[in-house]
């Protein structure tokens, strides 16, 4: 079975790496559940994947949210309410790093 670790334990590693504090916002459409881990000041209502650009997130307003989200869990690096440690992972855009892994690996072995 793959190394998996909980929502908690990867939202501290997110804030450790983008030094903000960040909040955990589950959000769905008629397609897929997504976890975001997002700084307070975003406010996302609705969000659409798209082949090209991926992921688009939109406010209360409609309009594209063009600031960068933390961290994006999309239910397929999900299972059984724990985040996979595989190469789909990414934070700020860049894939977790074997050191990340062993962070995440020794932060949940002490909760």
């Amino acid at each position: 079975m793959e190394e998996a670790v909980s929502l908690s334990t990867l939202k501290v590693l997110v804030e450790k790496k983008i030094k903000k504090k960040t909040l955990i916002k589950v959000i769905w459409n008629e397609e897929e559940k997504i976890t975001l881990l997002i700084t307070p000041n975003i406010k996302i209502n609705s969000f659409i994947y798209d082949q090209k650009e991926g992921y688009l997130f939109y406010d209360l307003e409609g309009k594209v949210i063009d600031r960068d989200i933390p961290c994006v869990l999309p239910e397929s690096v999900m299972a059984e309410g724990k985040v996979l440690l595989n190469s789909k992972l990414q934070i700020n855009h860049q894939p977790i790093t074997n050191e990340d892994k062993i962070f995440l690996i020794n932060e949940e072995n002490n909760f």
